[in-house]
């Protein structure tokens, strides 16, 4: 609903009443002279009606004046008594408020000048009467590390007409308070000045402070598990390597294929120790660094079969990473051993790992001698195979085989969604 414009102009309305004053008080003299000429032929009689007349408008004007004066007077009284009461409230809210309000002037340069107004609560949490403060500028109280803010800020809230910023201010004692302050502009008395609400957040920073020192513990915790789990695998994989010193050449793949798997794992750790993220890797540069590894595991010259890649900058977490390089181990694994024959030179093995939306697509192809037989990959019972398509089915993915041409195997999956652990 629209307020009214309409405002009381005391100039006007003393002028209108006057007007209507003079008007009825002319009317009233000439009406009445008038009835009595034409009634009265006695000028005796004539001159005591007119004294009468005359006295009674007299007393009826000095009445109606009185009440007028009187109501005018008693409205007066009340709103200075309503005026006063409504002050007292206003300066009982300004000083007992929790948080430290000041009303400062800005100067021409920008920057904030003497104080107005301060309640009692600055004046108790900095040690200053309230006169030392009037006398002051919020310059005054700031710590001289953070001197540079003031402008900063106050050029912010020339700009927007409001802002809340943080900074640090100075007792009598010198004793230093974090404070986050709300200020605004208002008018004050017909000036463009500034309001600022400031909150002391000394447990606030504490707390902060407590939460952060924790976090920063729990981070180096998480990273010595990181560090210690791939060493301890590291040392299971060295293991299995000195083990197959010992054994034939059918127990020795056994062992070689183990200790891949655990590289694998291992590297993943590895990855997540070194990583600013401790529960994301990126894959494009865990990929190539695992893959090559297992180059050199199977003692595979790069001259003989040539790596390609296509990689996408994908960042993973550790419950996708793990299944999805045990994958990759399984079948780069493969192609290394079964794909060409020995002396067969010209090999080429393609990776390909990209993200169209929330789907990822993992291709792992190579030119060697394919599969001679279509159904062979799903009847022969190899713990390779047997493993891949258990951890597709725990990525809730699908996977394509292609015989022709040599081998190509397409996996499509989403990254597994587990609430954070950190």
């Amino acid at each position: 609903m629209k307020k009214s414009q309409n405002r009381i102009n005391p100039r006007f309305n003393a002028f209108k009443i006057a007007f209507i004053y003079f008007v009825i008080s002319i009317a009233w003299i000439i009406a009445s002279d008038q009835i009595l000429v034409m009634t009265t032929a006695n000028s005796q009689l004539f001159t005591t009606l007119a004294i009468f007349k005359g006295s009674f408008f007299v007393i009826l004007t000095a009445i109606l004046i009185y009440l007028l004066v009187y109501r005018n007077l008693v409205s007066i009284k009340r709103s200075e008594k309503d005026l006063k009461e409504s002050e007292r409230k206003f300066r009982e809210i300004f000083n007992k408020a929790n948080d430290m309000i000041s009303v400062n002037v800005m100067n021409e340069d920008g920057i904030p000048g003497k104080f107005l107004e301060v309640n009692e609560v600055v004046s108790k949490r900095l040690g200053y009467t309230n006169e030392e403060l009037l006398s002051m500028t919020p310059t005054d109280l700031v710590s001289p590390e953070k001197s540079d803010l003031i402008q900063v800020n106050a050029e912010k809230l020339f700009k927007k007409g409001q802002n809340t910023f943080e900074i640090v201010l100075v007792t009598k004692d010198g004793k230093e308070i974090p404070v986050e302050v709300n200020n605004h502009f208002i008018d004050y008395n017909g000036k463009r000045v500034s309001l600022a609400v400031s909150r002391d957040i000394t447990d606030r920073k504490k707390s902060e402070e407590q939460l952060k020192s924790s976090l920063e513990e729990k981070i180096v915790l998480l990273r010595e598990i990181h560090h210690r789990v791939n060493n301890n695998l590291q040392i299971i994989s060295s293991l299995f390597n000195l083990q197959s010193n010992y054994v034939d050449e059918n127990s020795k793949d056994i062992l070689m294929a183990s200790q891949s798997r655990v590289k694998s794992m291992a590297m993943i750790h590895e990855k997540l120790y070194q990583s600013p993220d401790l529960t994301r890797i990126n894959m494009k540069d865990y990929i190539e660094s695992f893959v090559s590894g297992l180059f050199s595991l199977y003692m595979v010259e790069t001259t003989a079969i040539h790596l390609q890649t296509d990689l996408e900058d994908i960042e993973m977490g550790i419950d996708t990473a793990i299944p999805v390089g045990l994958i990759i181990n399984e079948l780069v694994t493969n192609s290394l051993k079964h794909a060409f024959p020995a002396g067969n030179e010209g090999g080429i093995i393609e990776i390909s790992f990209r993200k169209e939306g929330e789907l990822l697509t993992l291709k792992i192809a190579d030119n060697g001698i394919g599969l001679p037989e279509r159904r062979k990959i799903e009847t022969k019972k190899s713990l390779g195979l047997q493993l891949v398509s258990n951890l597709v089915n725990q990525l809730d993915g699908t996977m394509m085989v292609s015989g022709e041409n040599g081998t190509e195997v397409k996996l499509q999956f989403e990254e597994l969604k587990y609430k954070k652990r950190l």
